[in-house]
């Protein structure tokens, strides 16, 4: 890329060259030129008031940055720039303020200093994007922390793993502190109020001893300030960082007035490089870097204790910076504009802006600064010389259109890289390769991304031969448009997921001819989040259904035959009857008669054979419709310690870790791998059918329905309570059955409630009675409710209320008959004061009604 600038800049050159002697020649004495900095001012580099490392020569330019705190290891890469002569080599002289002054006891804010002259850069961070709608003109031109330092500490090792915990707890909070900014974009993610919790007056900073104390259960910190404390007073802590739950902002941010880098882009990008280099040194040597700070800028004349302190908590500090940069993973300034945009519209959520800005206009880019100024020379230079502009105007859009094609080659290039490296991961190998299902990952246009084992064996394909292939074309031609509605909803965002019956093509056998070359499938088609590739895939999950396809047809000619001979009856003994009575033809009458009456016994045993194999059918689909669902729940479950285990492995990758820092990581995903073990521990005891009845309790069964829907329940704001579940005496059955009805019910209540508007309750009560020997337990939700015209009809086969989410109409009929049959009880709908309610009556021995 610096090579065609370059050849570019030459040939701007020779240009120029030529222009300037037609100019002289026509006795043209003025032309257009570059916008130019004012004359620089001259004076010796300083860091407040400390000395410099090294001495500044006259003659360079004089600048100032304004940091947005006091002098520490937070800012080393700038006092390295400084110290080691990287701001000189770059023809500058510049001061490095402290945000405490001696004149004023508020801290300065680097973006107003900025603004108004009194400094030439600042740092800051999120709170850019606030002075930016104050219209404030602010340029951004490096992000060295890629991560906020903002996070929550706490004692409490217990609270505070989800958000709604969090809330929950006594946080202390400031009116307008940035150090709130955060909290309140991670309240409003999981759909809570951001001042939901109450705020405090208190002025100073927050401390350990505030915990300790108990003043408040959670306090707020920047860049480890009181985990350190509590590291040396050897109180364990817990930390809560806002980026592990999906609120990324970024931190430490480098930026500069827009007159500035309108200006002088040229100065801006020398101050730019230098302070990068001084970042790539102190990261390198944090240990030198700090003594420097403590013995030239923090306590230069403090007593040895007081300076070995400071050294300690700089050395702390530094490991904290060497994480927050992503460095060397990351490039040191890398500034990603989605992600910005991401923090500005989180903002606006909040009511703390009023705007998105413009990221492309406010993020500072030398090449498209320079490239725009010479555009504008070039037009400048067309109103002077028509013809010879013409040419030159050629010129330069030939050359920047095939500049600008190669880098955007380049870039797509290394972005299709990232993906293929991101797929290529072993993500989920585990539960995507030993499924019994069929599962494919698919992009939006239908091409195959990956495939599992069972896929494989269905289609008769390798892995390989799929790869690259479309989905389309192992669809057979009468059943690829029958989820075309569904397919766009999905795709559009309407619904999150839809089921399908389908006819698949099999890869042709030549070694066994007789081999079908389809098979018949339940598809379950919904759409996931590859962060990897930056998109959104699609994930089909198909059962083979073939055996019950064929079982149906079966059925059918069974049917057609009966009616045959019923036909051949009636035609028999017809209107002719008559006149067989009595002759010897009613004799040979009578024996077809016994035959076909015969026939017809065979018939109906046959037909209730097949009705009781329907029935079994109907029973393993609804079962099959239930695993899917619960499918779902185990993505949701996964989700937050995948996302929590690829930032602990991250956190490995940095060099320096002490052996300390690598076993709490260690312990912390062991910590996760466990629970997502458990998940699966609790598929699989659900799904294990039962050949032994065995005594169990109704609260182990919605125990063990609510650890398979917590995510969901978490995700939806929904609320789940029992009452009275323990008092109620064990019964007698097939355990796994009975959380098969509540999983239903339980369901089919938060699919209701998650139509609920906002500010509406989403709640859902177990509650159980028992009077005498009879159970009673009540499943009611605060949703929308059951339609009246409905409510007749909820119970009857293949009914539904939720096609469009792709419903099948089981659940509560195979609910009904679980508890009817297997326990010998009611399920029946009842009236609810709001909402809709269940009540399930089961005797501990006997039937109801008996």
């Amino acid at each position: 890329m610096t090579k065609r600038f370059n050849r570019l800049r030459f040939s701007i050159s020779v240009l120029f060259s030529l222009i300037f002697a037609l100019l002289f020649a026509l006795g043209w004495n003025c032309l257009p030129a570059f916008a130019s900095a004012p004359a620089a001012e001259v004076g010796e580099g300083t860091i407040g008031s400390a000395p410099s490392y090294t001495h500044s020569e006259p003659g360079l330019t004089k600048l100032v940055l304004q940091l947005r705190w006091d002098h520490q290891f937070q800012f080393a890469g700038y006092y390295a720039a400084q110290w080691m002569g990287y701001y000189e080599e770059e023809g500058l002289n510049v001061d490095i303020r402290s945000a405490f002054t001696a004149q004023s006891p508020d801290i300065l804010d680097a973006a107003l200093e900025v603004e108004e002259g009194r400094a030439d850069f600042g740092v800051g961070a999120a709170n850019l994007m606030m002075a930016q709608d104050d219209s404030m003109d602010l340029i951004l031109v490096a992000s060295i922390f890629q991560r906020s330092a903002v996070e929550y500490v706490t004692l409490l090792e217990d609270r505070g793993n989800t958000v709604f915990d969090l809330s929950q707890l006594h946080i202390a909070r400031r009116p307008g502190d940035l150090l709130d900014l955060e909290l309140q974009a991670l309240l409003a993610s999981e759909g809570i109020a951001p001042y939901a919790t109450r705020t405090t007056d208190i002025t100073r900073d927050f401390t350990l001893e505030d915990l300790i104390n108990k003043t408040f259960d959670v306090v707020p910190d920047f860049l480890g300030q009181i985990p350190y404390a509590a590291e040396k007073a050897g109180v364990p802590v817990k930390v809560i960082r806002p980026a592990e739950h999906g609120i990324d902002f970024y931190g430490d941010t480098l930026f500069t007035s827009g007159k500035l880098a309108r200006s002088n882009p040229e100065l801006v990008e020398r101050f730019r490089r230098a302070s990068i280099k001084g970042w790539f040194y102190a990261l390198e040597h944090p240990l030198e870097i700090s003594e420097l700070i403590v013995t030239q800028l923090a306590a230069p004349d403090a007593a040895p204790e007081r300076q070995a302190a400071l050294l300690d908590f700089n050395l702390y500090q530094a490991g904290k910076v060497l994480e927050l940069t992503h460095y060397p993973i990351v490039e040191v300034g890398n500034i990603n504009p989605f992600r910005w945009i991401k923090m500005a519209e989180a903002m606006k959520s909040l009511g703390m802006i009023e705007e998105v800005p413009d990221l492309d206009a406010m993020i500072f880019d030398y090449d498209q600064v320079k490239m725009t100024q010479l555009e504008n020379t070039r037009k400048n230079l067309a109103y002077a010389f028509l013809i010879l502009t013409a040419l030159i105007t050629f010129f330069f859009v030939v050359y920047l259109k095939r500049r600008n094609t190669l880098l955007l080659k380049e870039i797509d290039d290394r972005q299709l890289a990232e993906r293929q490296l991101v797929l290529s991961n072993a993500r989920y190998e585990t539960i995507f390769r030993s499924s019994v299902l069929g599962i494919t990952v698919t992009d939006s246009e239908g091409n195959i991304r990956h495939v599992n084992d069972a896929w494989c064996s269905m289609t008769g394909y390798t892995a390989d031969e799929l790869s690259g292939m479309n989905i389309n074309q192992l669809i057979a031609a009468d059943s690829r448009d029958l989820d075309a509605g569904l397919h766009r909803d999905l795709m559009e965002g309407r619904i999150s997921s839809y089921s399908m019956e389908k006819k698949y093509l099999r890869k042709p056998d030549p070694q066994n001819p007789d081999q079908e070359d389809h098979f018949h499938g339940r598809m379950v088609l919904t759409r996931i989040w590859d962060s990897g590739a930056d998109a959104m895939l699609n994930m089909s999950m198909v059962t083979d259904i073939t055996k019950e396809v064929r079982d149906a047809q079966a059925v059918r000619r069974a049917e057609e035959r009966f009616r045959k001979i019923i036909g051949q009856v009636a035609q028999e003994i017809g209107g002719s009857a008559l006149t067989l009575m009595g002759s010897p033809v009613a004799g040979e009458l009578s024996m077809n008669l016994e035959e076909i009456n015969l026939e017809l016994e065979r018939l109906f045993t046959r037909e209730l054979e097949e009705n009781r194999r329907k029935d079994a059918l109907i029973r393993y689909q609804g079962r099959m419709a239930a695993m899917g669902e619960m499918i779902g729940s185990i993505a949701h479950q996964w989700r937050q310690p995948l996302h929590t285990l690829r930032l602990v492995l991250m956190n490995l990758r940095d060099p320096g870790n002490d052996p300390d820092y690598v076993e709490s990581c260690y312990l912390k995903a062991n910590a996760l791998i466990r629970r997502m073990s458990e998940t699966i521990d609790d598929f699989r005891y659900f799904s294990n059918p039962r050949t032994e009845p065995r005594a169990f309790t109704v609260a182990e069964s919605v125990r063990l329905v609510q650890g398979l829907v917590d995510e969901q329940l978490r995700v939806s704001g929904i609320t789940l309570s029992t009452e009275n579940l323990e008092s109620l005496q064990p019964m007698v059955g097939f355990d796994n059955q009975f959380s098969h009805v509540l999983f239903n019910l339980i369901s089919n209540a938060i699919d209701a409630l998650k139509h609920n508007p906002p500010g509406k309750p989403r709640t859902i009560r177990v509650a159980g009675e028992q009077r005498e020997m009879l159970l009673t337990v009540r499943i009611e939700d605060s949703g929308p409710g059951i339609p009246s015209t409905d409510a007749d009809s909820v119970f009857e086969m293949y009914y539904t209320t939720k096609e469009a989410q792709g419903g099948t109409g089981l659940g509560l009929p195979m609910a009904r008959s679980i508890i009817e049959t297997a326990f010998g009880g009611r399920l029946t709908l009842v009236p609810a004061e709001a909402g809709c309610a269940f009540e399930i009556e089961v005797p501990v021995s006997g039937k109801v009604g008996e």
